[in-house]
C-alpha cells in the first residue's frame, strides 16, 4: 500500500506513533498498561501499614536507636586493636553516627547537646583506643536516654519515604517523567532553537536516563538504609504527644488509602467477603481510627486481597519487563553479529538458534527452575535465557536486508568501524519487528511467571504475585471464589493489553498495512 500523503515528509517513528494513534483500542490498552505500571511503581504509597505522614513521638524507634547504640560501642569496647577489620571497623563506626542523628530529631535542645557531647567523647575514646571510656560511655547512654521517662519532642516523620531504596526512587522518577512528558517536553522544545534538533534529541535523552540515575544516586547517598518494625498501628492518637506513654503517639496521621500491610495477617477476618458485598454485622469488633473496609475481601490469612494485587503487579509486570530486556539485548546482539558478519557466524549461530528452539520452552524453564529453586530472579533469568531466539532471527533477517543498503556501503567507504555501523546505523532502522515482538514478549513472560507460579515454582509466599494468589485460592475457590477472580481478571487484562499493543505496533510498522483501519 502507497504511503498516504499526511505520512509524506515525516520520519520512520513519526509514522508509526501516527498510525498507533488511529487505533483507539490499542491507545487504551496502552492507556491501561501505562495505569498498572503506575499503580505497581507507587503500591508503597497505595497498600501499607505504616502512615505516609504524621506528627508525633516514636518512642519504639527511639528505644531501637539507643539499644543499637549501646550494642555498636560494646562491640567497639570489646574488640581489640590488633584484631581489628578495618572495613568492619569503619562500618561500626558509620553506625554510631547514624544512631546518633536518628535520635537527635527526638530530643529538645538540652538533650541534644548531652548526645553529642557522649558522641564526641565516643570518637575520642576510639582515637585513643580507651576500651574502658568506652565501657563507661555505654552505661552513661543507658542512663541518660534508656529510660521510659525521656522526654521526647513531637516532628514530622515520613515512614514510607524513609522505607524506599534507590531503586523506588530510579522507578519514581521515570513513572513522573512519563506521566508529564507533555509538559516538560514542550518546555525543552521552546527552550532549544528549532534550528538544533539534534541538541533537543540529546536534552530529551538527557532528561528521560539522566533525572531517574540522579534521584537513584542521591537517594542511595543520602538516605540510609534501615529495618522500620515500629508497629504503627499501634499507636494511639493524643493532643499532647509528650504526655502519652505509648509506643507511637500522634498528634495528626495521614494513612494510605490501603492502610495494609501486604503480609499483615488477622485471623479475625480470614476469608472475608469483598467490602461491596459483605452484610454489615453489628457483632464485629470494634475497629481503629484507621482500619478501612476489605475493598476484595481477605485470603485465608486475614490478608488483605487488593493490597496484595496491587503488590503483586509489582512481582508480574517487574518479571515481564525484566526478562524481555534480558532476552532482547541478547537477540540484539547475536542476531546483529550473525546479520552483518554473515559466513561462518551466520551459519554457527543459526545452528545454535535452531537447538535452542528444539526444546518446549516452557518445559524447559520448568526444568531449569527445578534445578535452581523458586525465586523472581531466577524466573527472570530463566525466561531471559530461553527466549532470545525468535529476536535473535528477526534482527538477523533485517540485518541481511539491510547491510547492502546503500547508506551502509556509504559507511564502509568512509571507514567507519563494524560496531559503528551496526549500533549507530543499521540497528536503529531494525529495531520495529523487535519492539513488536518485545510486546508480545512481555505478555508471554507475564503468563509464564503465573503459570510458574501457580505450579508452585515461581514466587515463595509471603511475597505475592498474581499466579501465586491464583494458587492459593485455589483451594477456596467454592467457598471464596474472589481469591481466584481478581489476580484472574488482572492477569487477562494484562496480557490482553500487551497483545493489542503489540498488533496495533505490528500493524502501524507495517507499509502495506497502513491506512486499512
Amino acid at each position: 500500500m502507497s504511503q498516504t500523503a499526511s505520512d509524506a515528509g515525516q520520519g520512520q517513528w513519526a509514522i508509526v506513533w501516527r498510525q498507533f494513534r488511529r487505533r483507539k483500542l490499542a491507545v487504551l490498552c496502552a492507556g491501561v498498561i501505562v495505569l498498572l505500571a503506575t499503580i505497581s511503581i507507587f503500591a508503597p504509597f497505595l497498600a501499607n501499614d505504616r502512615p505516609l505522614y504524621y506528627r508525633g513521638v516514636n518512642r519504639f524507634e527511639f528505644r531501637e536507636s539507643v539499644r543499637t547504640l549501646r550494642e555498636v560501642v560494646r562491640r567497639l569496647a570489646e574488640t581489640p586493636a590488633a584484631e581489628r577489620d578495618a572495613a568492619a571497623h569503619r562500618d561500626l563506626i558509620r553506625a554510631v553516627d547514624l544512631q546518633v542523628r536518628l535520635m537527635r530529631p527526638s530530643l529538645s535542645a538540652e538533650p541534644q547537646a548531652t548526645l553529642d557531647g557522649l558522641h564526641a567523647q565516643i570518637h575520642a575514646a576510639l582515637e585513643a583506643g580507651d576500651a574502658d571510656a568506652l565501657r563507661t560511655l555505654r552505661g552513661t547512654i543507658q542512663r541518660e536516654f534508656g529510660g521510659r521517662d525521656v522526654p521526647l519532642v513531637a516532628r514530622s516523620h515520613w515512614p514510607v519515604l524513609a522505607a524506599l531504596h534507590w531503586g523506588d526512587a530510579l522507578f519514581l522518577t521515570a513513572n513522573l517523567l512519563l506521566l508529564t512528558f507533555p509538559v516538560w517536553y514542550r518546555v525543552l522544545w521552546r527552550i532549544i532553537p528549532a534550528r538544533k534538533p539534534h541538541r533537543r534529541n540529546r536534552a530529551t535523552a538527557a532528561v528521560w536516563f539522566g533525572l531517574p540515575a540522579a534521584a537513584a544516586v542521591l537517594w542511595w547517598g543520602l538516605v540510609p538504609a534501615r529495618i522500620d518494625q515500629t508497629n504503627y498501628k499501634s499507636g494511639v492518637l493524643a493532643a499532647d504527644p509528650a504526655a502519652a506513654t505509648a509506643a507511637v503517639v500522634y498528634e495528626t496521621v495521614m494513612w494510605p488509602p490501603i492502610p495494609y500491610g501486604l503480609d499483615e495477617a488477622d485471623l479475625s477476618r480470614k476469608l472475608a467477603k469483598p467490602a461491596f458485598f459483605a452484610e454489615p454485622n453489628p457483632e464485629a469488633r470494634p475497629s481503629s481510627p484507621w482500619d478501612q473496609p476489605h475493598w476484595l475481601g481477605t485470603n485465608g490469612l486475614g490478608r488483605d486481597v487488593l493490597c496484595r494485587m496491587i503488590w503483586g503487579s509489582r512481582v508480574s509486570l517487574s518479571v515481564g519487563i525484566v526478562a524481555v530486556a534480558i532476552y532482547v539485548t541478547i537477540g540484539i546482539i547475536v542476531g546483529a553479529v550473525a546479520g552483518y558478519f554473515r559466513g561462518v557466524w551466520d551459519l554457527i549461530i543459526s545452528r545454535i538458534i535452531e537447538v535452542v528452539i528444539c526444546f518446549p520452552a516452557f518445559f524447559l524453564i520448568l526444568t531449569i527452575v527445578a534445578f535452581l529453586g523458586p525465586g523472581i530472579m531466577n524466573i527472570m533469568i530463566v525466561i531471559g535465557l530461553t527466549g532470545w531466539t525468535g529476536i535473535a532471527r528477526l534482527i538477523r533477517g533485517e540485518f541481511l536486508r539491510l547491510v547492502d543498503q546503500e547508506f551502509v556501503l556509504a559507511g564502509r567507504a568512509l571507514g567507519y568501524s563494524p560496531a559503528r555501523l551496526i549500533f549507530k546505523h543499521i540497528l536503529p532502522n531494525a529495531m520495529a519487528p523487535v519492539l513488536v515482538s518485545a510486546t508480545f514478549g512481555v505478555a508471554g513472560a507475564i503468563l509464564t511467571e503465573s503459570a510458574l507460579s501457580f505450579l508452585g515454582l515461581g514466587i515463595t509466599p509471603p511475597t505475592p504475585s498474581w499466579g501465586e494468589m491464583l494458587s492459593s485460592g485455589r483451594d477456596a475457590m467454592f467457598h471464596a471464589p474472589w481469591l481466584i477472580w481478581y489476580p484472574g481478571l488482572a492477569i487477562f487484562i494484562t496480557i490482553s493489553s500487551y497483545n493489542l499493543v503489540g498488533e496495533a505496533l505490528r500493524d502501524a510498522s507495517d507499509p502495506r498495512l497502513r491506512g486499512s483501519r
